[in-house]
This record gives structure tokens, sequence and C-alpha cells, in this order.
């Protein structure tokens, strides 16, 4: 990536090149969102543009990773012996589902699913910076969760689908194509309680 950001203004030319290029991107998608467009929101030159970006790709990909990076700001709660294991689940469950349900985090799922559909390389790293952090933040909850006894060891991969499954799946699909609307908070409750109902059935330390 190139980048020439040494004083206050550059770093603040940075800031904007990258807040407009977030939201044309998000707006009109990868192919929809020109460079001079992002130029003319962010009040700069093309080439200004391109001292602080190698390319419109390079540009994208810091974007949607700042995006993601401020999304995924809170994670699952880290767990200690004394934890109220069921407690810090729900609410680990209930940061995923307020992250998943952003406004801008299901304008981020339909871009993810206009460049895979084309096979443009950048869906890679969109999911590495996106989706692939969550899972690793799930996958740590469970091990630490095994580790001090909470639940039984397993496979993490295998937990985090499960998880994700019941707190998501088809339901989530229809969210993105507009069938369904998002739960309301006392529907996404009722989501979450269910689904660790049936986490534990499988992998309670009772189980």
């Amino acid at each position: 990536m190139q980048t020439n950001v040494g004083r206050p203004k550059d770093l603040e030319k940075h800031k904007q090149i990258l807040l407009a290029a977030r939201n044309l991107f998000l707006k009109y998608g990868y192919h929809g969102s020109s460079m001079n467009q992002i130029a003319q929101e962010a009040g700069v030159t093309k080439l200004t543009i391109y001292n602080h970006f190698q390319d419109k790709a390079t540009l994208f990909t810091c974007a949607i990773e700042q995006t993601c990076e401020n999304l995924m700001e809170t994670r699952p709660f880290e767990l200690n012996a004394d934890s109220d294991f069921l407690e810090a689940f729900a609410q680990a469950c209930q940061i995923a589902l307020n992250i998943v349900y952003l406004p801008e985090a299901v304008k981020l799922e339909h871009l993810l699913i206009e460049l895979a559909a084309e096979q443009n390389p950048l869906a890679l790293q969109f999911y590495n910076a996106s989706h692939q952090k969550m899972c690793d933040g799930w996958e740590e909850f469970f091990q630490q969760a095994a580790t001090l006894g909470f639940i039984q060891h397993g496979d993490v991969e295998q937990q985090r689908l499960l998880l994700l499954s019941l707190l998501l799946g088809l339901r989530h699909l229809e969210i993105l194509l507009g069938v369904r609307a998002i739960p309301t908070s006392q529907q996404q409750q009722e989501i979450i309680q269910q689904s660790i109902e049936l986490f534990m059935l499988k992998y309670g330390s009772h189980a």
C-alpha cells in the first residue's frame, strides 16, 4: 500500500479519503464508485488520492478494513473461573447480533456478495477483515470456556459453526434479500436463548 501521511495535513486528507471511499463503496458498490467520485466526495484531487493509495483496489481494501475494525471493536468477553458463563455467553451473542444488524454491516454483506459473485480476489481480503475476525473471536471464546470447564472440549471450529448457524442461519439470508425484517430486541433475546439452549445440549459440561 502506498501512503504518504507524514504531516498533520496529510493525515487529515488520508482520513477524508478513507471516509469518502467507505461511504461511496457502501452506497454504490465497488464498480459503481469511481476515483473521480471519491476525490469529489473527499474534497481532494484524484492525484492526491494516488499520493496516498496506490490504486482503487488498495483504497477499497483500506477503507473496508477500517470499517470492519470499527464494527468489530467490541469482541466476546474474556472469561475467568468466576464468570457467569451463561450470562457472558448471552452477552457475547447479543454483541454479535448488534454488529451483524448494523446498517453498515448489512451493506458490507451486500458488497461482499457482489464481489464474490464475480470471483473478485478482493472478496477474500474483505472476508478476512470482517467475517474471519468474528469467527476467530468466537473460537477463542469457546477455547477459554472449555479450558475453564464451562463446556466440553471439542473442535472450536465446529462449535463456532453451530453457534452462528443457530444465531443467524437462513434467517440472515432472508434479511439480506430483503424478505425478512431485522429481528426486534425481544425477538433477538428469544433467538439468543434458544441458540444457547441448543448449543449447551451438545457441548454443555454435563451433556
